[in-house]
């Protein structure tokens, strides 16, 4: 390819967020570069591309394509930077391997094409808080290297006449600008607020909206909504996503090995699978939350290790939250 059509299409992979293309292309120049012996400058091209650390992002997140906005000119999305990878989210083996097939056709979604399929890329994430919904959005979104938008439901639910609706419709307008991760966070309370505050007709446009836009949104995002009441949505919304992905409370393996992922860069005398028997019925978040709790108490006191009196107080401040918020449920 001539070298001034591989700037084009490098421009044009950067205009349309396509991080892929953005990177095959310039790979392609830096080939072009050796070919003519440009060694150096090849070099240089190919230490710029490959730099690590937390400053290389995602093509999406560019001050070139601005986000949505509702009334009062409110961001409608917050875009965030993905930080963690899906080996540093904990999952049993049955949702992991639902995950991980998902990530594979999506990345594939080329091929499937070409059979006349398309991947699944509108999701519902079901389960208990605290057992890693959106921490698995972000990691899906950090392994696509796409950019996590993530809905702001305080912007997008308005009690103005179809003003919700027409937010919905600028968000999934704006997916069509690139590649996205999409994710709705606790998409059951996008009904309870419209249920509380909007009349019944409202919110059968703003259902009617949903349905529309969920089954003809952009192939090339994924779309992830999360719940931890899956009886509070619309019975027909179930049927426009794709796959329904089940997260439960960590099991003892699970348990243990966020144990061991959370302490790991800290000395400790600490049973780890005695303490995982410990912790049976505690979710994903309350294990790391006890973990960091031991590991600041070992701090403040300037310990050198963490050992069971920082567990003790940990689990205790931990099993003191749990009642409070049960309490609160009542």
């Amino acid at each position: 390819m001539a070298r001034s059509d591989l700037m084009k299409k490098l421009l044009r992979s950067y205009s349309a967020g396509d991080d892929r293309g953005f990177r095959s292309t310039a790979e392609a120049i830096i080939e072009d570069e050796r070919r003519k012996r440009h060694d150096l400058l090849a070099g240089e091209l190919e230490a710029i591309l490959d730099e690590p650390g937390p400053s290389r992002r995602p093509l999406q997140i560019s001050s070139l394509r601005p986000l949505p906005k509702g009334r009062d000119e409110l961001d409608l999305l917050d875009v965030i930077q993905p930080r963690v990878s899906l080996e540093g989210v904990v999952l049993d083996k049955a949702t992991a391997e639902m995950v991980g097939g998902l990530l594979d056709e999506f990345r594939d979604r080329a091929a499937l094409h070409a059979h006349g399929l398309e991947p699944r890329s509108t999701i519902i994430f079901v389960g208990p808080s605290g057992c890693g919904k959106s921490l698995t959005a972000e990691a899906l979104a950090s392994e696509l290297g796409l950019g996590l938008a993530r809905v702001r439901l305080a912007a997008v639910v308005s009690s103005f006449l179809g003003e919700t609706a027409r937010n919905l419709e600028q968000i999934f307008a704006f997916l069509r600008t690139g590649s996205w991760v999409l994710l709705f966070d606790e998409f059951d309370m996008l009904a309870r607020e419209r249920g509380d505050r909007i009349d019944h007709g409202e919110v059968r446009r703003i259902v009617t909206a949903l349905l529309q836009l969920v089954e003809d949104s952009h192939a090339d995002s994924m779309v992830i909504a999360t719940t931890n009441h899956p009886q509070l949505l619309d019975v027909a919304l179930w049927r426009r996503f794709d796959e329904i992905v089940t997260f439960d409370l960590p099991g003892l393996d699970e348990r243990a090995a966020l144990i061991r992922s959370k302490l790991g860069a800290v000395r400790h005398s600490i049973d780890v699978a005695n303490l995982a028997e410990r912790l049976d019925g505690w979710t994903h978040a309350e294990v790391e939350r006890m973990c960091f709790d031991a590991t600041r108490l070992m701090v403040r006191q300037l310990d050198r290790s963490i050992d069971e009196t920082h567990l003790v107080y940990a689990i205790r401040l931990q099993e003191s939250r749990r009642r409070t918020i049960r309490g609160s449920q009542d």
